[in-house]
Formats: structure tokens, sequence, C-alpha cells
């Protein structure tokens, strides 16, 4: 009699599960990252929605921040990901935000929460200067 069946049986029961779980936290990792990269162009990109003020200083104005935040957020369309809070200021031009990436498998249900912050800083705002 040949234990190849049984070799084959094994390795099916042993290593099938493992795989799967493998897929599972990768696919979960990169969700994670691509969410990360998400909100770190989206917060800056709001952030720098600021314009010149009467004192020539940068001041932003939240509400079309936070549109385009969101409006990023929107376009990247990241698979069981969801915006969670969005949270901009105008003087300094800053925006925050966080999501929460969550992922069903093999495993079972896995969650992430991810942030991004950015701030505009203040340097040069005109040709030449």
């Amino acid at each position: 009699m040949s234990l190849l069946p049984f070799l084959a049986l094994f390795i099916a029961i042993v290593f099938a599960p493992l795989y799967a779980a493998v897929r599972d936290l990768m696919v979960h990792q990169i969700r994670i990252e691509r969410a990360r990269a998400t909100l770190a162009l989206a917060t800056r990109d709001g952030a720098q929605m600021a314009v010149l003020n009467e004192r020539g200083r940068l001041q932003g104005i939240p509400e079309r921040m936070e549109a385009r935040v969101r409006e990023i957020w929107a376009g990247a369309r990241i698979p069981g990901a969801t915006l969670e809070a969005v949270s901009c200021q105008a003087l300094p031009p800053r925006c925050a935000a966080r999501a929460t990436v969550t992922t069903r498998g093999f495993l079972g249900t896995l969650r992430a929460g991810v942030q991004g912050e950015a701030t505009v800083l203040l340097g040069i705002v005109r040709e030449g200067q």
C-alpha cells in the first residue's frame, strides 16, 4: 500500500489553511498601505488648498479643504476601507484624517486604523521670494 495518497491528504489539510491565512494577511497589509498612502496624499492636497490672505499669509478654508480630502479618498476606491473623520484648520493650513481598513477572510475579520496628517509650512509663496 502506497503512502502517497495519505501524504497528499496531509499536505492538503495542513498547507491549504496556511496558504489562505497568509493570503489574507497579505491582502490586508496591501489595503492598509494603500489607505495610508491615500490619506497622506489627500491630507497634503487638502492642506494645500490654502490661499493668501490680505496680510500675505497662507490661510485655508476648512470646508474646501475637507471636501478635497474626501474627493481624493473617494477616488481611491480601496476595498474594505472607510473614511472615519476629516478635520482641517485654517491657520496654519492643516488637515488630519482617520480611516478604518477591514478585511474578511479565513482568519476572520481583520481591522486596522490608519491616520494621515499634513501641515502647509510657510515659505515661498510667490516666484522670486
